[in-house]
C-alpha cells in the first residue's frame, strides 16, 4: 500500500509541475488585436430568489463596454422581489423576462429553462452567467473578438468569489473557498489549454447557439439537475475537437456568491460531485477516479509519518495555486492556501465516497433535486 501511495504521489506532483509549466506558457491575452466587435450576444440567465443580487448583475451588464446584446432572464418560480426588480431595467437594457411553467421543470429545471431561453434568443452567440453574479465591464467585448475565430465554438471564462468580509469567521470563511475554488479554476484551464477540457462554471461560459443544436442540446441528460456547464462542453468537444476555447483574461473574471455556511457548502459540492458518474467521455472519469485516489493516498501517507514526500506535493500544489490566485487578483488569499491543502485531502475523500455511497439528492434554492 506504501509503494502504491507513494507512486500516486509521485505522478500526482509530477503532474502539477506540468500544469504551472502549461500555465506559465499560456499567456494572459488581454492584449488581443481587434478584427471585428460586431459580434451579437444573446445572454442567458436563469432565477430563483435572486432578489438580493440581480440588480447587481444586470447593473453589471448596463456597463458592458462596445457590447451588442439581448438579456433573457428566465425566472423559475422565484418567491421573492426577484423579477419586479429586474422590470425597473426594461427600459436600461434589451430585456426579455420569461417564466418557466411547472410543467416545463422536468427533472432539470435549469437546464430546461436555458433551452427555453436559447429558442427565444434572437443572435446565435449565447452567454449564460448565474443571478449572483457580477460581470467585468469589458467581457462581451472580449469574448467578440474571441469569436471572430470561427473555429471557436465554446469558451469557459475564469471565475472567482467575491470579497465577504462582513466578519472575521465570515472573512475566514471567504478566503478559504477562494483558494479551492481556484484549483479547480485553475485545473479547468490547464484541460483546455491541453485540448483535454474537463470542468467550466456555468457563471461564465459562452457558445455558438448553431452548435447547441448540432449537439441535440442536453439530449442523454435531462435526467439529472446539474450539469447544465460542463456536459455540454464534452459534447461539443466530441463534435469540435478543438472547439473550446479557455479566455485567461483579467477583464474576463466573473464575481461569484461563496457558500455563506458549510451547510450551503455541503449542498453545492453533492451536487457537483453527482456529475462525475454520468459523464459519457471516459477521461474525466478516470481524472475523478485518480484525484480521489491521491488524496485518499496521501491521508495514508501522513498517517504512517511519510511528510517528505507530502511536502513535495504540497510544494508543486503552492506553486500552482499562487499562480492562478495572482491571475485572480486574490493575492490576499496565498496565505490560506496551507491550512487548505491540509483539509482538501479529506474534503476529496468525503465528497468522493458521498457520491458513490449516499443518497444523490440534495437540497438547491428551496428545492430537493437529484
Amino acid at each position: 500500500m506504501i509503494v502504491i501511495s507513494t507512486l500516486l504521489i509521485l505522478i500526482y506532483s509530477l503532474l502539477l509541475v506540468g500544469f504551472c509549466l502549461v500555465w506559465w506558457l499560456n499567456p494572459e491575452n488581454e492584449h488581443q488585436p481587434v478584427i471585428s466587435n460586431k459580434e451579437e450576444f444573446s445572454v442567458i440567465i436563469v432565477v430563483r430568489n435572486e432578489a438580493k443580487n440581480i440588480a447587481s448583475l444586470l447593473e453589471s451588464l448596463v456597463n458592458q463596454i462596445d457590447a451588442i446584446f439581448e438579456v433573457i432572464l428566465v425566472d423559475d418560480s422565484s418567491e421573492d422581489a426577484t423579477v419586479e426588480i429586474a422590470k425597473a431595467y426594461l427600459g436600461l437594457l434589451d430585456l426579455k423576462l420569461i417564466h418557466l411553467r411547472a410543467e416545463e421543470r422536468g427533472y432539470s429545471p435549469k437546464k430546461n429553462a436555458i433551452t427555453k431561453a436559447i429558442h427565444a434568443a434572437k443572435y446565435d452567440l449565447i452567454f449564460c452567467t448565474d443571478g449572483d453574479c457580477i460581470l467585468p465591464p469589458k467581457l462581451l467585448s472580449n469574448y467578440a473578438k474571441e469569436f471572430n475565430n470561427q473555429h471557436v465554438k465554446f469558451i469557459s471564462g475564469p471565475v472567482t468569489f467575491k470579497e465577504n468580509n462582513s466578519g472575521f469567521g465570515r472573512g475566514f470563511w471567504n478566503k478559504i473557498q477562494v483558494v479551492e475554488f481556484a484549483s479547480l479554476v485553475g485545473s479547468a484551464a490547464v484541460s483546455i489549454f491541453l485540448n483535454k477540457p474537463n470542468m467550466c462554471s456555468g457563471a461564465n461560459l459562452a457558445y455558438r447557439k448553431s452548435v447547441f443544436y448540432e449537439v441535440n442540446g442536453y439530449d442523454g441528460n435531462h435526467t439529472l439537475a446539474s450539469g447544465d456547464d460542463e456536459f455540454l462542453m464534452h459534447k461539443i468537444h466530441q463534435k469540435y475537437l478543438k472547439g473550446v476555447s479557455f479566455v485567461k483574461n483579467r477583464n474576463c473574471i466573473v464575481k461569484t456568491d461563496d457558500c455563506e455556511s458549510l451547510g450551503a457548502f455541503y449542498q453545492q459540492r453533492k451536487r457537483w460531485a453527482s456529475k462525475w458518474t454520468h459523464y459519457e467521455s471516459l477521461l474525466p472519469k478516470l481524472l475523478a477516479i485518480f484525484v480521489f485516489m491521491v488524496n485518499l493516498s496521501s491521508i495514508y501517507l501522513l498517517i504512517n509519518g511519510l511528510w517528505t514526500l507530502i511536502g513535495f506535493r504540497f510544494l508543486a500544489e503552492f506553486i500552482f495555486l499562487s499562480s492562478v490566485l495572482m491571475f485572480l487578483d486574490k493575492q490576499r488569499t496565498l496565505f490560506f492556501i496551507p491550512l487548505v491543502q491540509l483539509i482538501y485531502p479529506l474534503y476529496v475523500v468525503f465528497f468522493g465516497l458521498n457520491s458513490l455511497f449516499m443518497k444523490k439528492t440534495y437540497q438547491w434554492k428551496g428545492r430537493k433535486l437529484k
